[in-house]
């Protein structure tokens, strides 16, 4: 797989005029990511109601709440979202940011997109002189756990996930900054 470089790929904040874009891309690349493991009916459940467009247009007027769409190629292949202030009781900051959804299109994996993206939300926590930027992933995603780990994030305790009729049990990992 070839990777992707810098110049080919662009990072715009989103606004409430890509809230379509966002339910689709969360959507997609929710199901991409869990679609072998999870229960079909639960995934569905999950998805209906994490990316119901009404639902992302409050998340986006929320002014602590900043989404990010990564173009490749003109192509719009994932988002993130970082939540100022978020915080859980393990994490050891002050000033936090939390990554909420990280997610690129199944196509790209592995090509730099997901890095370049990361980078882009690390960058946007020091601009809000964040003292630390964390996340919440789920204990048995082998792609993601040493994704993060790579990039400087510590394991510090962890959380419950409700997902539809179970809950899932999330590693929460922090990196200073």
């Amino acid at each position: 797989m070839k990777a992707v470089t810098q110049e080919k790929v662009e990072i715009r904040q989103a606004g409430a005029e890509d809230v379509n874009l966002l339910s689709v891309l969360g959507a997609v690349t929710f199901y991409e990511s869990y679609f072998e493991q999870d229960d079909p009916p639960d995934l569905a459940d999950y998805i209906a109601d994490a990316f119901n467009v009404d639902k992302l247009r409050e998340e986006i007027a929320d002014p602590d709440s900043t989404f990010f769409v990564v173009y490749h190629e003109g192509r719009a292949v994932g988002y993130a979202r970082l939540i100022a202030g978020s915080r859980e009781p393990c994490i050891t900051a002050e000033r936090t940011a939390e990554l909420k959804r990280i997610y690129i299109v199944e196509r790209l994996w592995r090509r730099g997109i997901g890095e370049i993206l990361l980078d882009h939300c690390v960058r946007e926590a020091r601009r809000l002189e964040m003292d630390s930027i964390w996340l919440g992933v789920w204990q048995q995603n082998a792609r993601a756990l040493p994704f993060y780990e790579k990039h400087g994030f510590v394991k510090v305790g962890t959380l419950e996930f409700p997902y539809a009729d179970t809950v899932g049990i999330n590693d929460v990992m922090e990196m200073k900054l």
